[in-house]
């Protein structure tokens, strides 16, 4: 146990340090923005590139596991989907709900804390995560609110739903890096050594970031669905995947190590903003960021104890 908090301790002091930073009104709304975007545009893809280009790929793709993975993202944000229904709420609000249950935090929280829990073999499954879950998890989103609301034609759900996709800039650092390391790159010394500064400095940067966000204002009528969630995002979502993978067992230990410790994440900074975008169940996601955040300081430690314990 002493190991699983030597790991997880510093990332949340980190954010808890934002929280007070702002607190201390060190950083307000405008400068808590411009740290976020840094660490999302610049920061996290330069650190992930960095990871991923320096990983052999030889035999390395495992389209079973993705399969696995995505499975169960699919079921989660399904179930929500018809919890979100089921408590009365239209079929937008519902989608909202269930991509809430669904997107781990991988950009702030999933790509530092896997490479360092696992190393930078964590690097190359943790690419392909990201890549096949979000590529999900939009089309999901997309398909269903666009679905109820049928204000474009399908031409243009699929174009807009491509170029939200290929704009990541997560996801262009994945591909980037692959194809550094496909065609064994090196850069050169002074070129390494800048890269890897700016890698160095994403983890600390996006969790002040994400601290110094939250924001402490619930209303009792959300606290039903919003525990719900929470639940959903920080314990039924690794249980379900930790039950796939002992049913259904991967040859590749870190790989599995790195999906379990994914699907355990608080909920994504990312899923505020489409909520915003599709103009549905912002105010709730908000409050489910915040708290799930708050949460996983006690369950992220304990799923990740019980990875090391199980071995996979």
């Amino acid at each position: 146990m002493q190991e699983v908090i030597e790991i997880t301790a510093p990332f949340f002091g980190l954010i808890f340090l934002g929280t007070f930073l702002k607190k201390i009104n060190f950083l307000n709304e405008e400068k808590t923005t411009f740290l976020s975007r840094f660490a999302f545009y610049v920061l996290m893809p330069v650190m992930l590139f960095s990871n991923i280009a320096k990983t052999s790929f030889d035999g390395s793709f495992d389209f079973k596991f993705i399969i696995k993975y995505e499975f169960a993202t699919v079921l989660i944000i399904l179930l929500f989907l018809l919890f979100g229904l089921l408590l009365k709420k239209d079929l937008p609000k519902s989608t909202i709900m269930g991509l809430n249950a669904a997107y781990p935090n991988y950009g702030y929280i999933g790509i530092p804390m896997c490479i360092i829990a696992f190393g930078v073999e964590a690097s190359l499954p943790l690419g392909l995560i990201l890549l096949s879950d979000t590529i999900v998890l939009l089309s999901i989103t997309s398909f269903f609110i666009s679905f109820s609301e049928r204000k474009k034609t399908y031409i243009e759900i699929i174009k807009n739903l491509i170029t939200r996709i290929v704009s990541q800039p997560l996801l262009i650092a994945v591909c980037l890096g692959m194809v550094f390391s496909q065609l064994n790159v090196k850069p050169t010394f002074t070129v390494n050594k800048f890269v890897e500064m700016i890698a160095s400095s994403a983890a600390p940067v996006a969790l002040i970031a994400l601290g110094a966000s939250i924001k402490f204002k619930f209303q009792k009528s959300e606290n039903i669905e919003l525990f719900f969630i929470s639940l959903g995002k920080l314990i039924v979502h690794p249980f379900l995947l930790i039950s796939i993978f002992l049913f259904f067992p991967s040859g590749k230990s870190v790989w599995v190590q790195t999906a379990v410790l994914c699907s355990c994440l608080p909920i994504a900074a990312n899923v505020f903003v489409l909520a915003q975008f599709y103009g549905h169940f912002q105010k709730q996601s908000a409050n489910a960021i915040v708290l799930s955040t708050v949460i996983s300081t006690f369950t992220v430690p304990s799923t990740l104890y019980i990875i090391f314990l199980l071995n996979f």
